[in-house]
């Protein structure tokens, strides 16, 4: 029987976990596998350093009880997806699949806004020795063989003298080995490294080589690129990378007409550096840097600092600039990758000024834009999202007052059963008074997604999509909020992320978007309206209207001195508004009545307060009966009085009210009882 094979177990594996590259490499070492197989899986990880795995491979010794086996590898290409009898490919572990997320080549810095900056010169003094060592030490290990050519060639051509490379140069020496030989004489390289043709300056492979030869073939690790620009003046091909934020190892003065940017690409191998390098050059195409494209190969070789070129200097002008990593810049490149419209300027607006959105609801709102209806519970808020859908079905005037421009709208019910959605609608029309048609109510869509409802920012593309395909509404409502918000409603950053899934809804439907938010426990009458909704203030603030339900206390008591009295069953409102695209809008009473909200027309409320207010707990504090006022005169006036008469003053200071409230109760009350007797209030003397 054939051994299992685990090496395709590896691709479900990640490298970059350091317990789990260890416990792979000790289960491999058991399973008669060899070091560069372990290697080669390692190089997927960012964290990749070469000849690593050849020092730990020889440190893996089994004692007893310390076993690792092909088990392992086995349990954790599960956790990663591996199914033992699944016939398809997993896809590797490649560093380059980060590209994936980046959907197409974009420039990173637009045609026309390069912020040119001047180039640093060479360093003063110069010290070539320096150069070199900063050089050798940023892009290799000790142990890595590095290829330096010093002898040149030239050719003479109809302009000028060109100088070349003549033959392969170094690439037997390790990096700490040059680093020794260069300290042999710190002053002239010439006398420590060897000599070379100062009209022609020298180079260097960026890539460690296996120390066997110079071919793309003995390149050990493919971890850096090289973008050179020919076509550019120099300072602007250096602003260009800088802005580009490339992953830049080295950046290097050729001492001629170019800049060689050394850039962090860390490829698995031959194929991934390929579509790396691909990318690479394909982006700063696309950014304005023409890419000299001979330079693809990873054993190509570029310019040594520290060396003399003409009456010129090859030097080190800076060193790790840019994103961090190749993994940082493509999470760069997608943040840009965002389909955001371009850049405007006043000016240009003041010639051909953008046209305000239509608006939907008059005065309120506009398409396009978002609406909050906040209240308290058994307010109403589903019956008046209901009423909003049908005015806008039925292009009449919501609350008698707001005209509504006449449209489609998907209405998203996630909490009541869908035929009690169907009868509030009905009962709407037929409070109202108003016949059905099939032209209007096909105008109302409802989305029943009670029991289906998942965040809002899993949902938006399902909207979307659903929306595009039989629209185009004017409104999209979404009953209620909190069915599709995840995470803490206190949370602004969570909010943040629930109102962005509205903005892109509303962005891509270009329909107004209409939510309705629950208040806190407890009276909300003491805040703004703007705080009455529960949770992140995010919520009312995003808004671009904003529209309160909020229980109004009027004083029964004069309702019913002259002769009024609120209905059984009619809830008595206040309707407010907070609007951010139109002037303000003074607040509204109403009554609610199931199905309907109406305004209130007989002024029953005009001196209602909202439920909690300041203004409501003095009126409730001062709600006392007749009998109640006259049995603290009754008290007062028998505590002071002499022979059926007292003053006021003493009165005061014997009652349990202040001066001004039991002189309201007297001045209110005709009569009151003493001794058995009614006493007549024939006249009110404070002295």
């Amino acid at each position: 029987m054939d051994k299992f094979d685990l090496l395709p177990l590896l691709n479900y594996i990640s490298p970059d976990d350091y317990e789990v590259w260890y416990q792979v490499g000790m289960a491999l070492k058991h399973e008669g596998y060899t070091c560069a197989e372990w290697d080669k899986w390692s190089q997927g990880s960012s964290k990749y350093h070469s000849g690593e795995c050849d020092k730990k491979w020889f440190t893996f010794q089994e004692a007893t009880g310390t076993v690792t086996t092909g088990a392992y590898i086995t349990m954790k290409a599960k956790e990663g997806g591996w199914e033992p009898h699944k016939v398809e490919k997993a896809p590797e572990f490649l560093a380059f699949d980060a590209v994936i997320g980046v959907d197409k080549i974009v420039p990173l810095v637009e045609e026309g806004y390069v912020e040119v900056e001047d180039i640093p010169g060479p360093p003063d003094p110069w010290n070539p020795y320096e150069q070199m060592v900063t050089y050798i030490n940023t892009l290799f290990q000790p142990d890595e063989y590095v290829g330096i050519c010093l002898q040149s060639a030239k050719k003479q051509d109809e302009e000028k003298i060109k100088y070349y490379p003549a033959n392969s140069g170094y690439y037997r020496f390790t990096a700490g080995e040059i680093l020794t030989i260069l300290a042999r004489d710190k002053t002239d390289i010439s006398n420590s490294l060897g000599t070379y043709n100062k009209a022609a300056g020298a180079w260097v492979r960026f890539n460690p080589l296996d120390g066997n030869g110079v071919a793309n073939a003995n390149v050990t690790d493919f971890r850096y690129a090289l973008v050179e620009c020919d076509d550019l003046a120099l300072e602007k091909q250096y602003s260009l990378i800088k802005q580009m934020q490339l992953p830049v190892a080295v950046l290097v003065h050729s001492g001629g007409k170019s800049i060689h940017a050394i850039v962090k690409i860390n490829a698995i191998d031959k194929d991934d550096y390929v579509r790396k390098v691909q990318f690479l050059y394909q982006t700063c195409e696309k950014s304005g840097l023409k890419i000299d494209t001979k330079n693809k190969n990873p054993s190509r070789l570029s310019r040594l600092p520290g060396i003399t070129r003409g009456d010129k200097k090859q030097y080190l002008i800076a060193t790790n600039i840019g994103c961090e990593s190749w993994e940082a810049w493509i999470d760069y490149i997608g943040s840009l990758d965002d389909d955001l419209p371009e850049l405007t300027d006043f000016w240009s607006q003041l010639q051909d000024p953008p046209a305000l959105s239509p608006e939907l609801i008059g005065g309120i709102l506009r398409e396009g834009n978002k609406m909050i209806i906040t209240g308290e519970s058994k307010a109403g808020k589903t019956c008046l999202s209901q009423e909003i859908a049908v005015c806008i079905a039925e292009g009449k005037d919501w609350l008698g007052r707001f005209p509504c421009k006449q449209g489609k709208v998907l209405y998203m019910n996630l909490e009541v059963e869908e035929a009690s959605l169907f009868y509030r609608f009905k009962a709407i029309y037929q409070a109202n008074g108003w016949e059905f048609s099939e032209e209007t109510c096909r105008n109302i869509v409802p989305w029943n997604l009670r029991g289906f409802a998942v965040p809002l920012e899993k949902l938006a593309a399902k909207v979307i999509r659903r929306c595009k395909n039989t629209g185009p509404y004017k409104a999209i409502i979404l009953d209620p909020l909190y069915k599709v918000q995840q995470g803490d409603e206190n949370s602004a950053e969570a909010i943040s992320t629930f109102c962005n899934a509205l903005d892109k809804i509303a962005h891509e439907t270009g329909a107004a978007i209409i939510y309705d938010h629950h208040h806190p426990k407890g009276t909300v009458g003491n805040k703004k309206v703007i705080d009455r909704g529960s949770g992140s203030g995010v919520f009312s603030r995003d808004a671009d209207a904003i529209c309160d339900l909020s229980f109004l206390d009027p004083d029964r008591a004069i309702l019913e001195t002259i002769g009024q009295q609120i209905a059984d069953g009619e809830k008595p409102m206040q309707l407010a508004f907070v609007l951010r695209d139109f002037k303000d809008v003074d607040p509204i009473n109403i009554f609610f009545k199931f199905p309907i909200h109406y305004v209130d027309s007989t002024g029953l409320l005009d001196n209602a307060n909202v439920e909690g207010s300041p203004e409501a707990n003095i009126q409730n504090q001062n709600k006392k009966t007749e009998a109640e006022k006259n049995q603290i005169i009754d008290e007062a006036f028998s505590e002071v009085q002499e022979d059926g008469k007292a003053r006021f003053s003493k009165m005061v200071k014997a009652s349990s009210v202040s001066d001004k409230t039991l002189k309201k109760y007297i001045e209110d009350s005709y009569f009151f009882e003493f001794d058995g007797h009614y006493v007549v209030r024939a006249s009110f003397r404070t002295d």
